[in-house]
């Protein structure tokens, strides 16, 4: 079983995108041309949110972690002294002052941390913020492709941009220290 890694997970998107491109005709026999082709076009889709999923999920993970780690290693770079900040806001609001910080602030949700990443970077890195902007936007369809499709579909970001995103973010936030 190969690693759940970025450059694995986008590898094996590039390899099965290839591989339904390349159905015959032939393997669908009691399909019209047009049909076959409606049907590659939906496994090309289905693959596409699938991946699209699975690297959202291990960016979400990857910068849970940093988060964690930066309030319980009390990291002394300037994100880290955000992502405190954040968690004593928070700790406030939910009356958790007297919790440990990381206790507390564990579960904070995804879009306060993007939030407080795109205010940080507001000022520093144009870019940067931008792509916090459009990564929190991805996570709409994350979260509907988790919990059921009962709504109309979001965006479905490209696992080429996810990656660029996870990219940016292992230069911007991940390798700061």
């Amino acid at each position: 079983m190969r690693a759940f890694l970025y450059d694995a997970l986008l590898d094996d998107y590039f390899f099965m995108r290839d591989v339904i491109r390349d159905i015959s005709d032939q393997r669908f026999p009691y399909l019209t041309p047009a049909e076959c082709h409606e049907e590659r076009r939906s496994l090309l889709e289905e693959l596409r949110r699938d991946f699209a999923f699975k690297l959202l999920t291990r960016l979400e993970a990857d910068i849970r972690e940093d988060f964690n780690l930066s309030i319980k290693q009390r990291f002394r770079d300037e994100i880290s002294k955000a992502y405190r900040n954040l968690c004593l806001a928070y700790r406030r609001e939910t009356r958790q002052l007297t919790k440990q910080a990381t206790q507390a602030c564990n579960r904070i949700a995804l879009d306060r941390i993007f939030d407080q990443l795109h205010e940080y970077f507001s000022d520093r890195d144009d870019q940067f913020r931008r792509i916090c902007s459009a990564t929190k936007g991805y996570f709409a369809f994350r979260n509907w492709y988790a919990h059921g499709r009962s709504r109309m579909a979001p965006l479905i970001p490209d696992p080429e941009d996810v990656f660029s995103a996870y990219q940016h973010f292992q230069n911007a936030v991940f390798d700061r220290r």
